[in-house]
Order: C-alpha cells, then sequence, then structure tokens
C-alpha cells in the first residue's frame, strides 16, 4: 500500500518532491529542471509534471531550491526599527514587491550597527542581497555594507563614492515648503522647530530646511525656537506643556519633524484650552494615517514610503540579477499637504 505523501493526498501535510516525480512517472532531477530551468525539458514531460505540482498543491523547498540555482530568493532588510507606522508601512510596500517579484524578505532590526556588524547580522549564506536602511549619522558600519560581497541597497544615506545602490528622500523640499506656509501668517520670530536629536539624518535635515527658511524671511533662529530630543508622542507633549508653563504656546507656528510629535503637541493643547489654528498653527511630518484622524486635520509633509520600499526592492534585485550593472543614486521627492491645522486665522 503506498503511503498517504506518495498517493497525493492534498490533505496529508507536506508533499515532497518525490510525490511530485511519482505522481508524473519521472526522475526527481527532472522535477527539478521543470522547477528551474523548463527550457531543458521536452514540453510533454514539463506539462506533466505541472499537473502534478498543480495537483499536489507541491511548494518548492526554498532553501533545497536554492542548492541547485545558487539563489535563495531572500532579501535580507535592516531597519533602524520595526515599530510603528512609518516601518509597517515600509515593510509592507517592500514585502508587495518582493513577492510580485518572486522574492521573500528576512527583516532585522540594527543589524548594520558596529556593534552588531553586518557579517553577523544576517546568515549571509541564506540572502542574495541586502536593504539596509540608515537614519543616523554615528554607530554605522557603513564600510562594512560596502565591503560586503553581497549586492546591497542603503536607504537614507549617501556619500561620494560609496560603491552600493543608495535611495536617499529630499526632506528639505517638502519642509522648506511646510514652512514658508507657517510664515505666511506668523512673524519668523514666533515660529518654532522641534525633533529628534542631533546626528538624525532626517530630523537634522528638516531643521536645516526651518532655519534657512526663516533666515530668508530675516530672521536668525534663536536657540529656543530649536527643541530637540526623539521621534515620540511624549516628547512632544512634554515640550508643549514646558511652553505652556511658560505662557509662550499661544500664537505661535509649529513644524514639528514628524507626526508623532505634532501628535502629541496638538493634544496637550488641546487639554489646556489651545485651539487649533486660531491660537496655534501646527504641521507635523510623513503625513501618516494619524493626520487625517486628529481634530482639526494635521497639515504635514508626505514621505514617499510605498516608493521607498518599492525602489529598494526593485533596485536590490536588479542587482542580484545583472551584477555587471552600474550603482545607481536615486532621490525622491516630499510633498507639503496642507489642512486645517496649519490654516490662516489672521495674522499672528
Amino acid at each position: 500500500m503506498k503511503s498517504q505523501e506518495s498517493s497525493g493526498n492534498k490533505h496529508s501535510g507536506v508533499v515532497s518532491i518525490r510525490s511530485v516525480a511519482e505522481r508524473a512517472g519521472v526522475s526527481i532531477a527532472t522535477v527539478s529542471r521543470v522547477l528551474n530551468n523548463p527550457d531543458k525539458v521536452s514540453s510533454e514531460t514539463a506539462k506533466r509534471v505541472r499537473a502534478a505540482v498543480e495537483d499536489l498543491q507541491y511548494r518548492p523547498n526554498l532553501f533545497a531550491k536554492g542548492l541547485l540555482t545558487k539563489r535563495s530568493r531572500v532579501i535580507g532588510v535592516s531597519l533602524p526599527d520595526i515599530h510603528g507606522e512609518f516601518y509597517s508601512e515600509l515593510m509592507g510596500a517592500m514585502d508587495d514587491r518582493a513577492c510580485e517579484l518572486g522574492y521573500h524578505l528576512l527583516v532585522s532590526s540594527n543589524a548594520h550597527r558596529i556593534e552588531s556588524r553586518p557579517e553577523n547580522g544576517f546568515a549571509l549564506d541564506l540572502v542574495d542581497g541586502l536593504i539596509v536602511m540608515l537614519t543616523e549619522r554615528s554607530g554605522v558600519d557603513i564600510d562594512g555594507i560596502g565591503k560586503l560581497n553581497h549586492p546591497a541597497v542603503v536607504i537614507g544615506f549617501d556619500e561620494p563614492g560609496l560603491d552600493v545602490e543608495t535611495i536617499i528622500v529630499d526632506n528639505r523640499t517638502g519642509a522648506q515648503r511646510a514652512v514658508e506656509q507657517l510664515l505666511e501668517g506668523t512673524s519668523p520670530d514666533r515660529c518654532y522647530f522641534v525633533g529628534s536629536h542631533r546626528g538624525n539624518i532626517d530630523s537634522d535635515e528638516r531643521l536645516a530646511a526651518f532655519c534657512e527658511a526663516l533666515r530668508k524671511a530675516g530672521h536668525t533662529p534663536r536657540a529656543d525656537q530649536i527643541a530637540r530630543r526623539e521621534f515620540s508622542f511624549d516628547w512632544g507633549w512634554e515640550w508643549a506643556e514646558s511652553m505652556l508653563d511658560e505662557g509662550r504656546l499661544e500664537n505661535i507656528a509649529v513644524f514639528a519633524a514628524n507626526d508623532e510629535i505634532a501628535i502629541g503637541i496638538a493634544n496637550a493643547a488641546r487639554d489646556h484650552g489651545v485651539e487649533l489654528p486660531s491660537e496655534l498653527r501646527l504641521v507635523g511630518f510623513d503625513d501618516s494615517r494619524l493626520c487625517r484622524l486628529l481634530r482639526p486635520r494635521l497639515s504635514s509633509v508626505r514621505m514617499p514610503v510605498r516608493e521607498i520600499g518599492y525602489a529598494a526592492v526593485e533596485a536590490v534585485i536588479r542587482r542580484i540579477e545583472e551584477p555587471e550593472s552600474a550603482s545607481m543614486h536615486s532621490r525622491l521627492a516630499t510633498t507639503f499637504v496642507q489642512r486645517e491645522s496649519s490654516g490662516l486665522p489672521g495674522s499672528l
């Protein structure tokens, strides 16, 4: 009597390549050739094998297949964090595009940092290429990434001579437009920036755009107009509370370096009776889903998150499949989205 596996019972658990070979009346090697190099098998044989695969609902073992093709079709992804709406959307976009192109993702947090070292962050014999997102100017083993014997794509960081594919976001264009809109109804000496710590690439670039816009308006930013700590709701709330204690939260405009900070500020203001936008005008950054849930709705600078994810996956697959192709350096635009929170109730 045949075993459940060899009988082709679809409900017997994992189906092996041997089951497919028996059903099609061919060798295991022939099944493998049909799956990996179908042009080397006659059309009639290939048709019979594919029918057996479909009938048995066979799914090839990814790593066993890699032994034959010398590819795992797995992409390693190293992110600074794996929590929050931004990273969730980014991972979702990467996964969607990778699946469309026949690849899978192996995701890690901080595998690219110096203390981890890239060669230890992943089992590199399991991945065909790497996508690394950088957010800090220090503590990153950028040289190690460049020297890996794997196709690599870096998101968020670029520098002359870096021999890997890079994708960066033009933080400044969207940020400058946001600050310019705030300046249309608020004097530059009453505009404030609340962002993350010094050394965070995105926050530093958004701050630079803020300062440049104020200087163009004829004002050199004061030290008290700039506050930096972290990308968090709690930090926004704490900053707003300190401004309330000093009686300085009303009749000002604030450019927050991300939406979480902005929403922390908005909630603290609301709880103390400070109205948006009549008494406080506010803009965030990222244009997350939260912007449309807040009332009044939050103005924000839109990050092209899905575009970043798609571009990174497409770039690393191109480097995997065309290893002699030149490294490309892409820059994606940001866009200011104006909503009620930064409206013009009158000149402040």
